[in-house]
């Protein structure tokens, strides 16, 4: 499997990442990446940027070489109502949209709560990717979400970053085994992300690649060697 994406990543604009755009878009170059996503969190979450800098994406260069960048954002889903932190005049711009749920922006629910946000999300027509829904401060019903997410063609996101021993996401090498079994049993794909919030882990995603081992996760229901895919979760002609 050949890597030639990474769609979730931050920078200092996050306000705690510690690395530019430009350190990021060198580290994507040196893994061989052929698409970057761009995925700041909104402006819910600490620290966040505000409505504006998503507004001026039009100022940064889409193409470095053979390296293309995708200016999209993760949302940060709000309610139990799945509603995220960004305008739809804003998210209609993006070049894709990553919603995921933080415990500064959305207190942890019931297991149906807590799915009904997931799922409501997802039926945003600008989402199409379901960020580490692994995190056991947040129980989903995963037959429930992946049968949501093949009903609205949404990937869910395999987060490398969950499987970090450090990570403040509880129980998420449990957790992530359950998705992939579930996702491999209705045939939905998923996407890695790297989380990546310094530019060395831009493109790595050693431990979500050994989680697939283990479960003999079907490759071909994995995004990120498959570019040809990609135009199915963003907003723009590839």
């Amino acid at each position: 499997m050949k890597i030639c994406m990474d769609l979730h990543t931050h920078t200092v604009s996050c306000g705690h990442g510690y690395s530019t755009l430009k350190e990021n878009i060198e580290a994507a170059d040196k893994a061989g990446l052929l698409f970057l996503g761009l995925s700041e969190h909104g402006p819910a979450l600490s620290g966040g940027p505000n409505a504006m800098y998503f507004g001026n994406y039009k100022c940064i260069p889409r193409q470095y070489g053979t390296l293309r960048l995708l200016c999209g954002a993760e949302a940060d889903i709000m309610d139990y109502e799945g509603r995220l932190d960004l305008e739809e005049r804003l998210l209609e711009k993006l070049d894709y949209v990553i919603a995921s749920m933080h415990v500064i922006c959305v207190t942890p629910g019931s297991r149906r709560e807590n799915t009904r946000a997931s799922i409501k999300a997802m039926q945003n027509p600008y989402v199409k990717i379901l960020g580490h829904p692994d995190d056991s401060r947040y129980p989903l019903d995963y037959e429930e979400l992946v049968r949501a997410a093949k009903e609205e063609q949404a990937a869910l996101e395999l987060n490398n970053a969950s499987l970090h021993p450090q990570s403040a996401r509880q129980g998420g090498r449990e957790n992530i085994r359950t998705l992939l079994d579930t996702c491999a049993k209705y045939g939905v794909p998923v996407l890695m992300g790297s989380d990546s919030h310094i530019c060395y882990s831009i493109g790595h995603f050693e431990a979500a690649l050994e989680m697939i081992r283990e479960v003999d996760f079907p490759e071909e229901l994995i995004l990120n060697d498959k570019p040809e895919r990609l135009g199915k979760f963003v907003n723009i002609d590839l």
